[in-house]
């Protein structure tokens, strides 16, 4: 949207009114092609980031997760095999020499992570990505430990939840992306089904009655970027979902709101 919203301010005013011609739509598809590919570009080409600090990160932050996961996404989408390679390098020293950038899978920013060596399982085929993954994506649900375990951590394991969850709207993209991904690579539907419940729980806890979403039940503000990561891990399940799980209609309506 915000490209198309450039283009057309680019057009003489008595035209921005009306729809798109399709000679447009083929040029705005081909402008955001070009800019994805700069932007994939340029994450290959930058070492492993901080959070801007000038420091290198002692683990993969979950900013270059999402961004290394979008990447691969668009070299899948649009067929570029060159792109995935890339993508693919970039991972290969993590498989040896800094193998201790992997994070510990026992909170949701570090868990996330495993949805990028499940994207390349499924775009390569190697069964060592796939190991990698679905590990993270069992830890998720397994029993709680670690230092990060608390008595909350265990309440919510004991209610069939991941012992990750905090009920901050950051969780819906950082837990259903891996479990949604872990689905796709293995077919298991216990992965999917598990991060349904999960977007239930946290859509009957923290959206309000206009559709947006508090950050957290005693955080009760609205948050522009939180709300973009609750709608963006819906669009992560449902694209997935199958028709007849029971908690699909729940998300289709928090979807919707």
């Amino acid at each position: 949207m915000p490209v198309l919203y450039q283009c057309l301010l680019q057009l003489p005013r008595h035209m921005r009114s009306r729809p798109p011609s399709r000679h447009l739509n083929r040029g705005l598809k081909e402008l955001r092609r070009q800019r994805s590919e700069k932007i994939a570009s340029r994450f290959i080409a930058t070492p492993h980031t901080n959070f801007n600090r000038p420091t290198p990160p002692k683990v993969i932050t979950y900013p270059e997760t999402c961004t290394w996961y979008g990447a691969l996404t668009f070299a899948k989408v649009t067929g570029n095999k060159a792109l995935t390679r890339q993508l693919a390098d970039r991972f290969e020293p993590l498989f040896g020499s800094r193998d201790s950038l992997i994070p510990v899978p026992d909170h949701v920013d570090y868990t996330v992570f495993g949805s990028v060596p499940l994207e390349l399982y499924m775009q390569t085929k190697e069964e060592r990505y796939l190991k990698i993954g679905r590990m993270f994506a069992d830890k998720q649900w397994g029993p709680p430990e670690g230092k990060r375990v608390t008595a909350e951590s265990h309440r919510f394991y004991n209610k069939g939840l991941t012992w990750q969850t905090r009920l901050w709207i950051d969780d819906m993209f950082m837990i259903t992306a891996v479990q949604s991904q872990a689905f796709r690579a293995t077919g298991n539907p216990m992965y999917i089904t598990k991060a349904a419940r999960e977007m239930v729980f946290y859509l009957d806890s923290l959206q309000q009655p206009n559709g947006l979403f508090y950050h957290a039940p005693d955080v009760p503000y609205f948050w522009g970027r939180g709300d973009g990561w609750m709608a963006v891990g819906m669009s992560e399940l449902l694209r997935s979902l199958p028709k007849n799980n029971p908690d699909r209609p729940r998300i289709m309506e928090g979807y919707k709101k």
